[in-house]
């Protein structure tokens, strides 16, 4: 590889019960009869009714109902449909059907009257699992009046747009039929075809089974992305601090490799930094088919990617020019030569996506190289500041670098105004403008992962190049937690010098809470020098790392370890960090191994 996403209506009747007093008695006089008392009204009844299939229709399926008032039962017939009649029923009201080989499906029905039509579907299952922000089961389980009371139709609306997006960009259209929950469904029976929303669940089937993807896998993804996520749990489960790495949904139905299920099919955005070089040859778009490890770049050059043996999810390719690994949410990280292999330089790949400037909006951490004011010479640099919803930094940015130390806190950190700002580019990311003249002066790419959280990839006009993410106060990992890691060694004239190695493995050991630091074993793969280090979070600020320096460190078999102090900026939910190591000057991009 070369570096250059049967509508049923319910008439409802009152009845009212009329008793006429006549007179009896003797020709003298009579004693009117007593009124009777009225009948009991006749409850009001909510009628649901459609179609449940996975392309094929569930037959036999357990159908349940729980609504804003009222509950219901039914079974599926052989062609999926249903009724359910609720007694004393009111929308909005959740649907759950059982397929026999134990699948579950939900949907959601909204509105006003007497009756309405709910197909369930995978699609519609997705649709709940967007609108609610939790898994669809544990949403179901406890859907209540006040629950129900939250649920609008132009909530679903919503939900089943961002669904239908997504699937459209893992390749399988629903964009043409309608409302996926109203709508006409007619699954495949007795050798006459479905209709175009039995296909389209047909094509959805076929995908999850090619991708080696669970519907379960996807309703999480969709999940993590919905902007309904409670705060603390998510399906009754609790979100995970750390963020696991996890791929987009979009990502999910596409082809995998056979040795890295993070590696789809799809078009890859590359930043290449280099000193000297115009911004246009820092940029690459390189479209991976992960089925056949086959690449082609922009300018059309075709190569083909080899597994690294016994190591999962590393890569060469042109002819061994080119080494590469790729995290757990599909972020490639490679080091690559155009000179011959005298000298290799870094390149960063992420999963095309589309992003607004809305969703630059908020705190940012960044952590990379600046220049130092000498032609290829670069320094470390750590950046905190606020973009406003239309792509600006307000305020003051607050930045650390020293040219000589790579020192990131204290002296080396003072606030500026920036003077730049962030414009959508048409051919993908955001272009970086000076404020003052509108002059281009960098490129940004943006990735949202599986779990929802966005980061981001710069690279400036002088080949100075940053990752962002957005500020957050770290939590201690769990003790016992074991990471692999891998990743190239970038120094000063953004030269990596050696190859990835067999990598580094830590094992957290315990926690001090109040100190928010813990203590973890560190080794190089495959040696024996298992030594401890203590990190600390949120040092020197909020969502950064330091490790601190020690000299002279015992290792269990019997050597010694200098350990080098170091800032880290996890990105969240990546599986990657870059890492400053300033007694060595070196930034580390370090990626976990599955």
């Amino acid at each position: 590889m070369k570096f250059q996403t049967k509508r049923l209506s319910l008439a409802l009747a009152g009845a009212a019960l009329f008793v006429l007093a006549g007179c009896g008695g003797s020709g003298s006089g009579g004693t009117a009869a007593t009124p009777a008392t009225p009948a009991t009204p006749v409850a009001a009844a909510l009628t649901l009714s459609g179609t449940a299939a996975t392309g094929a229709a569930i037959s036999g399926g357990p159908v349940a109902v729980k609504c804003a008032s009222g509950t219901g039962t039914a079974t599926t017939n052989t062609d999926g449909s249903y009724t359910v009649s609720v007694a004393n029923g009111a929308l909005p009201c959740l649907v759950k059907v059982t397929a026999a080989d134990g699948t579950v499906l939900h949907s959601v029905a909204t509105g006003t009257g007497a009756s309405a039509s709910v197909n369930v579907t995978p699609a519609t299952q997705l649709i709940v699992a967007s609108l609610s922000g939790r898994d669809p089961a544990a949403y179901f389980t406890a859907f209540d009046a006040t629950a129900a009371a939250a649920v609008t139709s132009a909530q679903v609306a919503t939900a089943q747009t961002a669904v239908v997006a997504t699937l459209k960009a893992a390749g399988v259209d629903l964009s043409a039929l309608g409302d996926l929950i109203t709508g006409s469904l007619k699954p495949a029976a007795g050798g006459v075809a479905g209709n175009a929303y039995d296909v389209a669940l047909d094509a959805l089937k076929a995908a999850l089974a090619t991708s080696g993807t669970t519907l379960a896998d996807l309703t999480g993804n969709v999940v993590a992305v919905s902007p309904n996520v409670p705060p603390a749990t998510a399906g009754g489960a609790a979100i995970d601090p750390a963020g696991v790495a996890s791929l987009p949904a979009d990502l999910l139905l596409k082809a995998k490799a056979s040795t890295c299920a993070a590696l789809r099919s799809t078009s890859y955005r590359f930043v290449v930094p280099k000193s000297s070089t115009p911004l246009a040859n820092q940029l690459d778009t390189i479209t991976i088919n992960a089925a056949t490890l086959a690449t082609i770049t922009s300018d059309g050059t075709t190569d083909t990617l080899v597994p690294v043996a016994n190591s999962p999810c590393r890569f060469t390719g042109n002819g061994g020019k080119v080494e590469m690994v790729v995290s757990q949410a599909g972020i490639i990280v490679a080091r690559g030569t155009n000179d011959g292999g005298l000298t290799f330089t870094p390149r960063i790949g992420l999963p095309a996506q589309t992003h607004t400037l809305a969703e630059l909006a908020g705190v940012w951490n960044n952590l990379g190289t600046q220049t130092t004011g000498v032609t290829g010479v670069y320094t470390a640099a750590a950046n905190t500041g606020t973009f406003d919803g239309a792509g600006t930094i307000t305020g003051q940015t607050l930045g650390c670098f020293n040219n000589t130390t790579w020192n990131l806190s204290g002296a080396d950190c003072s606030l500026t105004t920036p003077s730049i700002k962030f414009a959508a580019n048409a051919d993908g990311g955001f272009d970086s403008l000076d404020v003052a003249t509108g002059a281009l002066n960098g490129r940004m790419f943006a990735f949202r992962a599986g779990g929802g959280e966005l980061m981001g990839v710069y690279v400036g006009i002088a080949g100075n190049f940053n990752f962002f993410t957005k500020q957050r106060t770290l939590t201690l990992p769990p003790v016992g937690r074991v990471t692999t890691n891998v990743g190239p060694n970038i120094g000063a004239n953004l030269n990596i010098a050696s190859v990835f190695g067999t990598g580094n493995q830590q094992t957290i050991l315990s926690q001090n809470a109040a100190a928010v630091s813990y203590v973890r074993t560190a080794k190089t793969i495959g040696a024996t020098n298992d030594h401890p280090e203590t990190v600390t979070q949120n040092s020197p600020r909020d969502g950064y790392t330091l490790r601190t320096a020690a000299s002279g460190v015992p290792a269990v078999d019997g050597t010694t370890v200098n350990v080098l102090e170091f800032t880290a900026l996890f990105l969240r939910g990546m599986g990657m960090s870059p890492v400053v190591l300033p007694a060595a000057k070196l930034l580390v991009l370090s990626v976990d191994l599955p």
